[in-house]
């Protein structure tokens, strides 16, 4: 039997009991709902051999794009992934594991009492810091605070602007005792995904300990280059994800059919749509939007990018397959300094694993670790500006989970992998 029949059967028996039991079937009624608790959900790792993973992610693929958000599936290779099982769904997964002679391992019971403990109010303490997550407003006052505090030092700018009209906030930090012409130039993108909220959390961590730090390290880091930091490029999504839908990805822009939301990391003009993504507004997760630059965050985010001089570096981070990538995403082919790449990623890597002992993978593309991609900020970045040093990290966690009161940990990572970044490109001369 082909795979994709017991999924068609399952698909047309439980059709009707799908509508009356979630009203999920389409984006725009979801987009209605309140809250979405995720109360009974199931998280489960997934492993086997990689054809059958690919045929158990292509044919959930399809029935989530259907039935909406069932299955919410997270790739972390090509042997393992990580997925969102609905209490009424459990059965019908237990049994198409078993005929595709895949292994599902139970991690959470119950995901909502994690989203629950996320966000508990004991967590919070006066001001900003780094045992809570906080909402878009919260990073901004941050990010306001921060430029008040250290005036000859930084300054709040603007990256762009948000579908439901929020500016894209960042600060650019940039010391005056090294204000010499030529300095190079660091972008770094966070929270282009929705949900990834380690990433938001560590961009602010990296920023206090770049202005408050009095590790000479770190200082001369700061001092180094000309920082454009942007803890929340898709602040629309980040918001819904944190009062509405703890697992939203996308933008909250509108299409005609009335679903909402695209890719942001699948809609940039680089082989748009090839690999990775799809035409269909209503998936939940991959759809990449009705043309390259759709979105008027990718857009007007990628203006700002352009527009930087002397842009030497461009890092992204991501969450949490717990990897370093290089481009191209969507190729196993190697650009002109790949090898350099790598000795710098590698060099980055063991400083960050001298922290807290954790092992990243790479580095590599991750058409070569993950699965391909295409569309993506970073692949643009290097295809359309050239820049040299481009790089995705992706951060630590279950399914997006990161437990509030360890942020410090893979802030200190983070800190400490930029080091190692910078300082092995400046021994391999790119940069005086």
């Amino acid at each position: 039997m082909h795979i994709a029949d017991p999924l068609r059967e399952a698909n047309a028996k439980m059709n009707c009991l799908f509508v009356l039991l979630f009203y999920f079937c389409t984006d725009a009624f979801a987009a209605s709902v309140d809250v979405k608790t995720y109360s009974g959900y199931r998280e489960y790792q997934v492993t086997g051999d990689k054809e059958s993973l690919d045929k158990f992610e292509e044919s959930v693929r399809r029935f989530e794009a259907r039935f909406q958000e069932q299955f919410l599936i997270k790739r972390y290779s090509a042997t393992s992934l990580q997925t969102l099982v609905s209490p009424e769904l459990v059965a019908f997964f237990d049994e198409y594991v078993q005929k595709l002679n895949l292994r599902a391992t139970l991690i959470f019971d119950d995901i909502s009492e994690i989203i629950q403990q996320e966000k508990a109010p004991s967590l919070r303490k006066k001001g900003f810091s780094w045992s809570a997550y906080y909402d878009i407003d919260d990073i901004y006052g941050y990010l306001q605070n921060m430029s008040a505090t250290y005036p000859q030092w930084t300054e709040l700018v603007v990256g762009g602007e948000s579908y439901e009209g929020r500016q894209i906030k960042g600060l650019r930090i940039n010391t005056p005792e090294s204000r010499t012409e030529g300095k190079p130039a660091i972008f770094i993108e966070s929270g282009i995904h929705a949900r990834e909220w380690i990433t938001p959390a560590t961009t602010t961590y990296f920023i206090n300990q770049l202005l408050t730090s009095d590790n000479p390290d770190i200082e001369a880091l700061r001092n180094q280059f000309d920082w454009h930091i942007f803890p929340s490029v898709n602040p629309d999504g980040y918001h819904f994800s944190f009062t509405k839908d703890r697992m939203w990805r996308k933008t909250r822009s509108k299409s005609s059919n009335g679903c909402y939301g695209a890719d942001p990391n699948r809609n940039w003009d680089y082989n748009w749509l090839k690999h990775g993504a799809n035409d269909n507004p209503c998936d939940y997760q991959v759809y990449g939007g009705s043309k390259p630059f759709s979105e008027i965050e990718t857009r007007t985010l990628s203006q700002y990018i352009s527009n930087v001089e002397n842009l030497l570096g461009y890092i992204a981070f991501h969450a949490d397959a717990q990897m370093l990538l290089l481009p191209y995403s969507d190729s196993k082919e190697h650009n002109d300094n790949y090898n350099d790449l790598v000795t710098i990623g590698k060099t980055s890597l063991d400083y960050g694993y001298k922290v807290n002992h954790a092992k990243y993978d790479g580095p590599a593309t991750a058409a070569e670790v993950l699965y391909k991609a295409s569309g993506g900020s970073m692949d643009w970045v290097r295809f359309a500006l050239g820049t040299q040093l481009v790089y995705t990290y992706e951060l630590r966690g279950y399914y997006f989970y990161w437990p509030p009161a360890l942020i410090y940990q893979q802030g200190d990572e983070v800190t400490q992998m930029m080091l190692g970044l910078f300082k092995e490109a400046g021994n391999l001369g790119y940069y005086k």
